[in-house]
C-alpha cells in the first residue's frame, strides 16, 4: 500500500532516531531504545518491513565499527544523523537503507571497505579499477577494486599477503623460491600456475584456474593440507579447508580478462556484492531480501549502472535508486 507524503516523511525521521539511538555507546539509552522499538514494529506492516532494514544496518555499523579509529568517525557520524535525514525527506521510502545511508554518512561505507591493513599494504588497488602489478620475479598479479597486499621477497621464498579483497595471480616459475600467498586462515602454495584469491576477515576464498596448488589452514589445531587442481575451489576459515561448489574456468577467465561477470544460477544478493567491488562508490541492500532470487546472465563488471539497469529489466521488482553519485541502493518494491 502507498504512504503519502506526511507519513513518508515521519518514517523518515523515525528511522533515523532508531539507528542513532539504537547504535549508541550508551547502554541504558541502547536497551531502553531496543524496548520501544520492539513496540514500533508492530504498528504496521510497513513498519516491521523498515526494521529489517534498520536492524541489518545496525549490524553493519557494528562491524565497521571494530577499532578505536573507526568508532570516532562512526560516533560523530551518528550524532549529524536526525538532522541530516530531515533534510533529505525527499527520499523514497523504497528501503530503510536509502534513509541509513543519509544518517551515518559516506564515512562508515568507506570504513566498510578500508582496513587499517588496507592503508598500511604495499600495494593498494582503487575502486572501480583492476590494478596490475609486474612483481621483481615476473609473477603477474591483479588486484580487484579496494584490494590490497604486502609482498616479501627472500632468497627461499616468495610471498604475497592478501590483506583485503580478491586477486588473481599468474606465476612465474622459480623451482628455488617457492610462491605462497597467504591470508590470516591459511597459506597457498603455487604447484602451478593462475588462480585467484579472495578475502573477508572470515573466510579466504580460492579458486584454481590452471595446474595445481597446495593449501594449508592456519588452524592450529589442523594440520590440514589438500592440493587443489584445476576446476576447483575451496574456502579456508576458523574450522580448515572446505570444499565449494565447481568452478567454471571460462566464467573466472572472463571476470579478470573481459570485466564480465557471468552468473548461472547465482543468487542476487552475491551477483550485487560481485558488482559492488567495481563500484567507484556503494551498492547497499538487504542480502536476505534478496537472496531467494536468481540470475543467469552476463554483466558488465565495469559499468555498474549498465548492469543494474539490465537486472531491473530482468527483475521488474527490483528498485534501483542512486541516492548520490557514490551511493546506489537496491530494495524490492512494495
Amino acid at each position: 500500500m502507498a504512504i503519502n507524503k506526511q507519513e513518508h516523511h515521519q518514517l523518515v525521521e523515525e528511522a533515523a532516531l532508531w539507528i542513532v539511538q539504537l547504535s549508541s555507546d550508551d547502554e541504558s539509552t541502547r536497551i531502553n531504545a531496543q524496548l520501544k522499538f520492539n513496540q514500533w514494529k508492530q504498528n504496521s506492516q510497513q513498519h516491521q518491513k523498515i526494521a529489517a532494514d534498520i536492524e541489518q544496518c545496525i549490524r553493519s555499523i557494528q562491524k565497521v565499527s571494530q577499532t578505536t579509529q573507526h568508532q570516532k568517525v562512526v560516533k560523530s557520524a551518528l550524532k549529524a544523523g536526525l538532522g541530516s535525514a530531515k533534510a533529505y525527506k525527499h527520499l523514497r521510502v523504497g528501503s530503510a537503507f536509502a534513509i541509513a545511508s543519509v544518517v551515518i554518512g559516506g564515512s562508515v561505507f568507506y570504513l566498510s571497505d578500508t582496513s587499517i591493513a588496507y592503508l598500511q599494504a604495499d600495494i593498494q588497488g582503487d575502486s572501480a579499477q583492476w590494478t596490475t602489478q609486474t612483481l621483481q620475479d615476473g609473477s603477474r598479479l591483479i588486484l580487484r577494486g579496494k584490494s590490497a597486499v604486502n609482498i616479501d621477497f627472500q632468497a627461499n621464498q616468495r610471498v604475497v599477503e592478501l590483506v583485503q579483497g580478491q586477486i588473481y595471480v599468474d606465476v612465474a616459475k622459480d623451482p628455488q623460491r617457492p610462491f605462497l600467498v597467504k591470508t590470516t586462515h591459511g597459506q597457498i602454495q603455487a604447484l602451478g600456475t593462475a588462480f585467484s584469491v579472495s578475502y573477508t576477515p572470515s573466510a579466504t576464498a580460492l579458486k584454481m584456474l590452471h595446474s595445481r596448488v597446495r593449501v594449508q589452514a592456519a588452524n592450529v589445531y589442523s594440520k590440514q593440507q589438500v592440493i587443489v587442481s584445476a576446476g576447483q575451489a575451496v574456502s579456508l576459515n576458523q574450522n580448515g579447508i572446505q570444499p565449494l561448489s565447481a568452478l567454471n574456468i571460462y566464467n573466472e577467465q572472463q571476470k579478470w580478462n573481459k570485466h564480465q561477470l557471468m552468473v548461472e544460477d547465482l543468487a542476487l544478493d552475491q551477483v550485487l556484492k560481485e558488482l559492488d567491488q567495481n563500484y567507484k562508490g556503494k551498492i547497499i541492500f538487504n542480502a536476505e531480501a534478496l537472496s531467494k532470487i536468481h540470475v543467469n546472465a552476463v554483466l558488465p563488471l565495469d559499468q555498474t549502472q549498465d548492469a543494474l539497469k539490465l537486472l531491473a529489466t530482468v527483475f521488474p521488482n527490483l528498485n534501483v535508486y542512486q541516492v548520490t553519485p557514490y551511493l546506489i541502493v537496491i530494495s524490492l518494491k512494495k
